[in-house]
């Protein structure tokens, strides 16, 4: 009888261990890739092609849509100015959308919106274009290393 007792107690722990086993197998396999990480800093050009720019992101972006994460904008030799806040979030039909203030006095200025399609990307992503309504002079390219960023430059 006590024998009998152990080995159901056994069997159960056994499912409830496989069952548990099982939940993060398919966890794993069905949460969504990571897009953005938030331990790697992204270089930007910037205006005069110099890329001292950065963004720090602080959080992973998975593609999922409405994953997010706020951001900030600045060139760290030149904390004085301190940085520029914003947000990147994953939008419908494998889009990434960049919103951030721009920097000035004025409390009342709307902010600045871009989008940039990742359909095309690998992932994770180490570069991608961002555009104000579509335009092909107004943008920010993002670079995941500096050497690449500064590589960019030789192609223009």
């Amino acid at each position: 009888m006590v024998t009998k007792l152990f080995s159901r107690k056994l069997l159960l722990v056994y499912l409830f261990l496989s069952t548990l086993v099982s939940l993060v197998f398919v966890y794993q396999n069905t949460r969504p890739n990571l897009l953005m990480s938030k331990n790697t800093t992204y270089f930007l050009p910037g205006q005069h092609n110099n890329c001292l720019w950065i963004i720090k992101l602080d959080n992973n972006i998975r593609n999922k849509v409405g994953s997010n994460s706020e951001i900030k904008i600045g060139i760290p030799q030149a904390q004085k100015m301190g940085y520029i806040a914003g947000t990147i979030e994953v939008g419908r039909d494998q889009t990434l959308i960049l919103a951030f203030n721009p920097p000035g006095t004025k409390k009342d200025r709307p902010p600045v919106i871009m989008t940039a399609d990742y359909s095309l990307q690998n992932i994770p992503i180490k570069s991608i274009r961002f555009r104000w309504i579509q335009s092909s002079v107004i943008t920010v390219v993002m670079f995941d290393n500096k050497k690449t960023c500064i590589d960019s430059r030789a192609v223009k």
